[in-house]
């Protein structure tokens, strides 16, 4: 069985780009990745207690509030460290780089997207997706997976509804190939097989309740950061670095979707997503 924590980053107010990533773990690690988590950030806030409830990775990183106290290289070492740590000892990771201009335009193209026009939503679905493409095959249930999410009380009960629901809509994003009559096709899903590798449904959770999520956050952030980046002038080359530097640890560790049927989903999710992420 698998535990992935998954949380995200960006607003409309804050860019153009919306990250949303989730850190997998096989249940048997769980235990120990969780206290290494836990002891690294324990550590942090012993040093600096007066921020155990200020952390969130866009201000540690940019030195907001309490954490200006804390030195620039202190604080890119940390993020470093969480990075490395996230994807020691098979940990994956899931998600989805969304540009809000690319979104608003696939919204409007008549993909018949039942997510409608929330990002939150879209890209929540899209990694659930993602989870059972990937996980369906893997044999003798060890692909089972829970999911839980950074708590948004908005778009939560949609999330289980879809999960629960299983609409069809989604089955391109993790149909399986098989033969007919001797030639390869795309198998026809049924309900019952819909999201049959994620158990029940997603779970919320507060994020200050979990270091897990809090690695989610991290890495949300530092990918939407590094797309943010890839934008900007040349004067912002150190930090470009930096984060180049982070995304090139986490990057090994990404599942991507691979070859799918062309269906509208599929078209809706290539349309939707940021042009520098690799679906």
């Amino acid at each position: 069985m698998k535990f992935i924590y998954i949380d995200e980053s960006g607003s409309r107010d804050q860019g153009d780009v919306f990250v949303t990533c989730g850190l997998m773990v096989d249940a048997y690690k769980l235990r120990k990745k969780t206290a290494d988590f836990d002891q690294r950030l324990e550590a942090l806030f012993a040093k600096h207690p007066g921020n155990r409830a200020d952390f969130k990775t866009s201000r540690f990183i940019n030195g907001k509030g309490g954490w200006r106290e804390i030195d620039a290289v202190e604080r890119k070492e940390f993020l470093k460290s969480v990075c490395e740590l996230a994807v020691e000892n098979g940990g994956k990771i899931f998600g989805l780089g969304l540009s809000f201009a690319a979104f608003d335009v696939a919204t409007a193209a008549g993909h018949a997207q039942p997510v409608g026009t929330t990002y939150w939503l879209a890209s929540a679905m899209f990694t659930a997706c993602l989870v059972q493409k990937k996980m369906q095959a893997v044999k003798n249930s060890k692909g089972l997976t829970v999911v839980i999410m950074d708590d948004n009380k908005a778009e939560m009960p949609k999330l289980s509804d879809e999960l629960y629901q299983g609409n069809a809509w989604f089955d391109g994003l993790y149909q399986l190939r098989g033969k007919k009559r001797g030639k390869a096709v795309w198998l026809e899903r049924t309900k019952k097989d819909r999201f049959d590798h994620i158990i029940n449904t997603a779970f919320a959770i507060k994020s200050d309740h979990s270091s897990m999520v809090q690695v989610a956050d991290a890495m949300s952030y530092v990918y939407r950061r590094h797309l943010e980046l890839a934008a900007v002038a040349e004067t912002w080359v150190g930090e470009k670095d930096y984060y180049t530097e982070l995304v090139a640890i986490l990057e090994p560790a990404r599942e991507t979707h691979g070859h799918c049927p062309d269906e509208p989903c599929v078209k809706f999710f290539k349309s939707a997503k940021h042009p520098e992420w690799k679906l």
